[in-house]
């Protein structure tokens, strides 16, 4: 849409894209019927986010390439100092029958809390008394929390109004990432409850039955939400992706439509359609010679360090076939076509990719939602779905003509979509009555002459 505007400079400008009627968001009013459009709502409380806004980036990270690469390679490791609780959640076999797709084993969530020890001795003793044996070290600044460490923290999310953000890191992702712990801290430090849930095998977390993260794995996240919910009926829930994690979110809020229980959502550099991003890392020299080849180094470390259990399908994971392939994996495709998408139940890689792209059932999401991505991200398609965004009033997006893949870091060294995120939600919180009806103008994807055709799978 804005290809033509050269992928480099140090001035970043924001484009916005939304339907001409925007869903009504009902207010916190003495007034009943008062209201706020979705569109209006971020030009008021997130001016970064309104189309036309300018803002300075740091002036040699001119390109989406530079921004991206900064991040990985820079020193945050003393920025963010902010802390987590992790928590296993075990799920049984007979918690697993209760949803669609939710396999049996464990997944981890991480909550932002504020350090219990006093020292950094203290922490390392503790560290290694709550580390389960067996289980991958994790980074620093978080531990496992025992049973009775979490009942502590759930009273003091009891204690107040405030509402909860799960954050959905990316591919790679998770507490790791300075994007991650910056996003955290500034929701952590404006009294939100903040939490980071791991795909499984992430984030050094450890499977106990063969089943990693894809597109489609919405139902780690459904049962998290669904306990949530359940624990904290009177809060604010509301969902932050990132890369990876903004498919999950979006595949979930499409499948959950008009009963979602969502506030709002975010996803900041997140791909709608993977097929096309699976080509597009390949036709830069940085996606080809960087990118690429970090991320499949990512995924064979996933399944090395989970080999134990991924040979539970033998005639998936053969250990010594692993070994002896692995270094012929040159794109991402390679991996997931030989294990990710088998994994997820289809034939090839290709399948994989179509069924989970949430281009596929955009016009199902029926939350509001705010996407924000960049022209120059050099490890996803750019060909945005405008068109799409443009007929579903649930949905802004704030494209920026530069930024990279989640980078943004502007002229102070610091994260620009951080404080629009935290807008975001507080505007919601602030302002927006979550208990009264949202006014779509009579947007109804069933009524739609393709509605057969909108979820391929």
């Amino acid at each position: 849409m804005w290809s033509l505007l050269p992928n480099w400079g140090f001035r970043n400008l924001v484009h916005a894209t939304y339907s001409k009627r925007t869903v009504d968001l009902p207010l916190n009013d003495s007034d009943d019927a008062a209201t706020i459009p979705l569109k209006e709502l971020v030009r008021q409380y997130v001016p970064q986010a309104a189309d036309s806004y300018r803002y300075w980036l740091k002036p040699y990270l001119f390109n989406g390439a530079l921004q991206s690469m900064y991040v990985t390679l820079a020193d945050f490791s003393k920025a963010y100092p902010v802390y987590y609780a992790r928590d296993i959640v075990d799920v049984t076999e007979e918690e697993a029958k209760k949803y669609k797709n939710l396999p049996s084993g464990q997944f981890t969530v991480d909550y932002v809390v504020e350090p219990k020890e006093k020292t950094s001795e203290e922490f390392k003793r503790r560290y290694q008394e709550t580390l389960p044996e067996g289980y991958p070290r994790l980074h620093p600044r978080c531990r496992y929390y025992t049973e009775d460490e979490m009942l502590q923290v759930r009273k003091l999310w009891d204690a107040d109004d405030k509402p909860i953000i799960i954050i959905s890191p990316g591919l790679a992702g998770g507490i790791n990432e300075p994007q991650i712990r910056a996003i955290s801290e500034k929701l952590f430090r404006s009294g939100f409850h903040v939490l980071v849930l791991n795909s499984r095998g992430c984030c050094r977390s450890k499977i106990t039955t063969p089943h990693l993260f894809s597109g489609l794995h919405t139902d780690d996240m459904r049962m998290t939400i669904n306990n949530l919910h359940k624990r904290f009926p009177g809060k604010q829930i509301h969902l932050a992706g990132f890369s990876f994690g903004g498919v999950i979110i979006s595949n979930y809020l499409a499948q959950e439509g008009s009963d979602s229980i969502i506030s709002s959502a975010v996803t900041v550099s997140s791909p709608w359609n993977l097929l096309n991003s699976c080509f597009a890392i390949n036709k830069s020299f940085f996606g080809r010679k960087f990118f690429q080849p970090a991320i499949v180094y990512y995924l064979n470390k996933l399944a090395e360090n989970n080999r134990e259990t991924l040979k539970q399908v033998p005639e998936l994971f053969d250990e010594d076939e692993f070994n002896r392939i692995k270094k012929t994996f040159k794109t991402t495709e390679d991996f997931d076509d030989k294990y990710t998408g088998r994994l997820a139940g289809f034939p090839s890689a290709t399948c994989y990719y179509l069924a989970s792209s949430p281009i596929a059932r955009i016009f199902k999401i029926k939350t509001p939602m705010l996407i924000i991505n960049s022209e120059d991200d050099p490890m996803i398609s750019t060909d945005y779905p405008y068109h799409d965004i443009k007929k579903n009033p649930y949905l802004y997006m704030a494209t920026c003509d530069l930024g990279g893949h989640y980078s943004f870091v502007d002229i102070n060294g610091k994260f620009w979509y951080v404080d629009v995120v935290n807008d975001f939600i507080s505007a919601f919180y602030k302002h927006i009555d979550q208990h009264k009806k949202l006014d779509d103008h009579g947007f109804n994807v069933s009524q739609l002459h393709f509605k057969d055709t909108i979820d391929l799978y």
